[in-house]
């Protein structure tokens, strides 16, 4: 994720209260509730080490599923727009 540091701090940062899973997704649905444009670029490619650890491990996937509970309680399940949504 990219972010111009004016918006960043516009937004006032990530929700420190998402451990680990679901920062990128509420930070996304905030910049487009302040009308900035999401940008989806499909060729760009990132590998992670920790290799999906939610399906592999508990305390993980516990963290996984409070973060996303605490993602829809907060944007009533509304996921951000981009680009390619028609």
């Amino acid at each position: 994720m990219l972010f111009r540091r004016p918006c960043f701090y516009d937004l006032g940062g990530f929700d420190e209260k998402f451990f680990l899973y679901y920062e990128d997704v509420d930070i996304c649905i905030r910049m487009r509730k302040s009308e900035q444009t999401i940008v989806v670029c499909p060729s760009a490619a990132v590998v992670h080490d920790a290799c999906r650890a939610s399906h592999h491990h508990w305390r993980y996937l516990r963290w996984h599923f409070i973060s996303m509970v605490r993602y829809f309680c907060k944007h009533l399940g509304r996921l951000p727009k981009t680009k390619f949504d028609a």
